[in-house]
């Protein structure tokens, strides 16, 4: 290693740094010699899944290093964001009942309820504890995700985005010229509204691969929007794919549609689309049931009319819920893997090789 260029020192750290930044800091602690070398590669990918308060003090660490050097300033080219409250720190979902003490940090077990007003009263509890919250959660996010996203938004390539808990207040003004990968977890982000921009500046001007997961409670995508923001789009996935609201299917329809106007999306090579879970079978012959097949049937139309080819998978599948396990982390760890996995192979093999592919494609 002492003998080794720093030049290639430099690049092998590159190499290194895709696990979103525990490489990173651990090539810093090393030597001197490494710390400098390993610089500009510090923050080449970074996964802030774990609260607010994460965010910050990589936020100050962040500032610190590009303060101290005028040369190959550490850039921040791979970013993985969750705003789950307090991430990857939450208790398990096996919490049992605790209506004297309704936060999730005291799991001792309690007596449930004995009457009715007891449990009225604990629920009460629980809903100004939540209430607390997330209103403190709020006013954390407010704080810091605006200054993260115009701290790296001229720089990162790659962005997987998960929303939640945040009930944003703040409106970030700023493009992402070199963004070439995202994925969004929730709807549309809400601090970066599309209405903002100034009309013919794209936000997303270099984006080639689009993932929309789409939120649990109905949040209005509008790809109307996205094509005129990101016209550049050659790979469009759209998972959790619901009959509503109707504007995010009637977009969609409109713009990959073997009929839509030409500056829709006009680079679109592949299409993925995977629908929301189905109904409970207990619930087969409802109307809710009944809706929903004819809301596949319908999504099978747009697949054979599109002006892409197009892979329809399975619809999406409610893992069982595990005693002690939390969902929201299952979540949060699978689409921190999936991105880096898509750093790791650039992205296209994900494409071009759908890990699902037993549904139709034209």
């Amino acid at each position: 290693m002492d003998k080794l260029a720093v030049e290639l020192l430099t690049l092998i750290s590159f190499y290194a740094c895709t696990d979103g930044g525990q490489t990173g800091c651990a090539l810093s602690l090393v030597s001197k010699r490494i710390h400098a070398v390993s610089r500009p590669a510090r923050f080449f990918t970074v996964g802030l899944v774990s609260g607010p308060a994460k965010i910050e003090q990589f936020l100050q660490c962040y500032e610190a290093e590009c303060a101290r050097t005028t040369e190959a300033l550490p850039r921040v080219r791979h970013l993985c964001l969750s705003l789950f409250g307090k991430g990857l720190d939450t208790g398990g979902a096996g919490t049992p009942w605790s209506p004297s003490a309704p936060g999730p940090s005291n799991a001792a077990p309690t007596k449930p309820p004995a009457s009715r007003a007891e449990f009225f009263a604990a629920m009460q509890r629980k809903t100004q504890h939540w209430r607390s919250t997330q209103d403190n959660l709020d006013e954390q996010y407010n704080r810091v995700v605006p200054t993260l996203i115009r701290a790296v938004a001229n720089d990162i390539e790659t962005f997987a985005l998960i929303q939640a808990q945040w009930r944003s207040s703040s409106v970030v003004r700023c493009a992402f010229p070199r963004l070439r990968d995202l994925i969004v977890v929730g709807g549309d982000p809400s601090f970066l509204p599309f209405q903002f921009m100034p009309s013919g500046r794209p936000l997303y001007p270099a984006l080639k691969r689009l993932h929309h997961i789409l939120a649990f409670v109905a949040k209005d995508v509008d790809f109307l929007l996205w094509a005129e923001h990101a016209p550049n789009i050659t790979h469009l996935r759209i998972s959790r794919l619901n009959h509503e609201p109707r504007i995010t299917l009637e977009t969609l329809q409109q713009v990959i549609g073997d009929s839509a106007p030409e500056e829709f999306f006009p680079h679109l090579q592949h299409i993925i689309i995977q629908a929301q879970p189905a109904p409970p079978a207990a619930r087969s012959s409802t109307t809710a049931a009944l809706v929903y097949r004819d809301f596949l049937a319908h999504v099978q139309k747009l697949a054979e009319k599109a002006k892409a080819p197009v892979t329809v998978q399975p619809p999406l599948e409610i893992p069982e819920m595990v005693p002690g396990v939390d969902p929201h982390k299952i979540c949060v760890m699978k689409l921190k893997t999936e991105w880096m996995e898509r750093i790791e192979i650039n992205g296209s093999r994900y494409w071009e090789q759908p890990r699902n592919p037993h549904g139709s494609s034209r």
